[in-house]
């Protein structure tokens, strides 16, 4: 049987070419990420003019002599060289830029043997906004898991969104997790890619044989182009792609973007899923194997949705290496986005490092940025993304139910008893910094594929007001109205003396995702507020239900 090349799958589903992702934007900067159907230089040109004329053949002249003959004063021009080596995307660090400036973009080519010399803004037009100077005022969206392939291919929320974002001249969206699943759908038809390296795995083996061993950096490309396929696929949802090119994206991955409860596993348990999926007994292919698929998720992981975030330190070689975690301040909020997958590691030894979900390095850097932000004067409200929320199912559902298949999914909450140490660390950090000055924290989580908010308190520190609000799923098949009896009532938070929690709000059986406004009242008073988001029973209704952090 000969190979199945990933990059040739006859599989009848659409398939993303030519894209483009607003990333991290500033006053004066952008982080553009552009994927082309084809090879070459392509030309990324910025303008705060619409681009007018012959887009399609430029009148055959260059770039720069289309443009001037045109009338368009370019603010940005910059080539880049697209190959295959990174599946033909680039990211594109933009300066110079003015604040709180619309500018349009597109991608063109100097090559006159293409027959659409732009491939990207010549039919549609491609705009974003820069960030205000100093403002005073902030709404952004916030949305995970995503998976049409789930829900009958429905593209879900995503159009209501995209209404509520342009209705309300949102700043920016963060995605909290999950922005593609590979590793959950073989029931829809649809390829798990764990399954589908087993009904490859033979002619794998036998393709990248190297003497007597293996090709393994020839095994790592073939499995990066598995992973590759699965943005192409979920990424050309339309509402999605309209909300990726115009407002500014801030990504973290969860376990789907790898498999399902990574970092939950022990090394035995993940060898047993190979084995059973392989029936085989070479321990040491298989984790071969496994090694192969963390470093190709992760390096898909990075070319498709951390190159447009704030930059941190990436080394291909050696993704234990990478720091993936990341803070940005836009108005007068500071974020601090966690990384719940690159450090997690169930076995990890706690004499060398106690924190098993986001390890030492990032602990430390986040309890750094807490006090910095706390005692700032321009930051005004911290938010951090925690892709798994501090509290959601009850307690007895995530400690006394972690048999059989679920065990990952409950292992991987904050509220299983294996992370409260953990948990209370960063809790009791955020009470006792916040305290200090009375500033409010709000907790941003996905996951789950329902929606709540609770209100957390601690008996020592009064003036602290910490929040926790989940919004899950946006396009993935929501988890049934029945659930909402696994969800938390509230109360003591195990692990963790002296705080209390109370439910404001619960949500089960819809997609959904959330808008967080940040604004002075007519008193001049600093309000932040939630409106979690659904679609109702009419076409294009959408329903909100207001939540206003004390």
């Amino acid at each position: 049987m000969t190979l199945m090349d990933p990059r040739a799958n006859e599989l009848a589903t659409a398939k993303l070419y030519s894209a483009t992702v607003i990333g991290h934007t500033s006053a004066t900067t952008a982080r553009i990420w552009a994927r082309l159907y084809q090879p070459g230089k392509w030309t990324l040109v910025l303008s705060t003019a619409p681009f007018t004329g012959d887009l399609t053949r430029l009148n055959e002249q260059t770039i720069r002599g289309f443009l001037k003959a045109s009338a368009i004063k370019p603010a940005f021009i910059g080539g880049h060289d697209f190959d295959y080596s990174s599946n033909l995307t680039h990211t594109f660090d933009v300066d110079g830029l003015e604040p709180f400036t619309r500018y349009y973009y597109a991608l063109m080519c100097e090559d006159k043997s293409i027959s659409r010399r732009t491939e990207l803004g010549y039919s549609l037009d491609r705009y974003f906004r820069t960030q205000a100077e100093s403002a005073r005022e902030l709404v952004f969206g916030f949305y995970s898991c995503h998976d049409p392939i789930n829900a009958d291919n429905s593209v879900g929320a995503w159009p209501h969104m995209l209404e509520q974002l342009c209705t309300h001249s949102a700043d920016f969206v963060i995605g909290g997790g999950d922005q593609v699943y590979v590793d959950t759908n073989a029931k829809q038809d649809f390829p798990d890619i764990w399954v589908w390296l087993k009904d490859n795995k033979v002619e794998l083996l036998q393709t990248y044989r190297k003497g007597r061993g293996y090709d393994k950096e020839g095994i790592y490309q073939y499995l990066l182009n598995l992973y590759r396929w699965f943005y192409r696929v979920y990424w050309q949802v339309a509402p999605l792609q309209a909300v990726y090119r115009q407002f500014p994206q801030y990504m973290m991955w969860d376990d789907h973007e790898i498999i399902d409860g990574w970092g939950s596993y022990t090394e035995k348990e993940r060898l047993h899923r190979l084995s059973r999926l392989f029936k085989a007994d070479d321990k040491k292919v298989d984790g071969m194997l496994i090694d192969l698929m963390w470093r190709a998720a992760c390096r898909a992981y990075y070319e498709f949705e951390h190159s447009h975030n704030p930059p941190t330190p990436y080394d291909e070689q050696n993704p234990d290496n990478c720091q993936w975690d990341y803070s940005f301040s836009q108005g007068p909020a500071a974020f601090y986005v966690l990384d719940m997958r690159g450090q997690h590691d169930v076995e990890k030894d706690p004499k060398q490092d106690p924190f098993k979900i986001l390890g030492r390095a990032q602990m430390d850097r986040f309890l750094q940025w807490l006090p910095d932000q706390a005692e700032n004067p321009a930051c005004k409200v911290l938010f951090v993304v925690s892709p798994v929320p501090m509290l959601h199912w009850v307690d007895a559902l995530v400690n006394y139910a972690d048999l059989g298949s679920i065990k990952d999914d409950l292992m991987d909450e904050w509220d299983h008893d294996s992370n409260w140490a953990e948990r209370a660390v960063i809790l009791n950090n955020v009470f006792a910094q916040l305290d200090k000055h009375g500033k409010l924290l709000v907790f941003l989580s996905g996951d789950v594929h329902c929606a709540s908010v609770y209100q957390l308190t601690h008996n020592k520190y009064l003036k602290a007001r910490v929040y926790q609000l989940t919004s899950s799923a946006i396009s993935r098949k929501p988890a049934p109205a029945a659930s909402l009896i696994g969800i938390s009532s509230g109360g003591a938070l195990k692990g963790c003396k002296g705080i209390v929690s109370e439910r404001l709000f619960a949500l089960t059986g819809h997609k959904n995702f959330s808008l967080l406004h940040v604004f002075e009242d007519a008193s001049g008073t600093l309000q932040t507020e939630a409106q979690i988001c659904w679609p109702g029973e009419n076409a294009g209704e959408t329903i909100s239900k207001r939540i206003r952090f004390k």
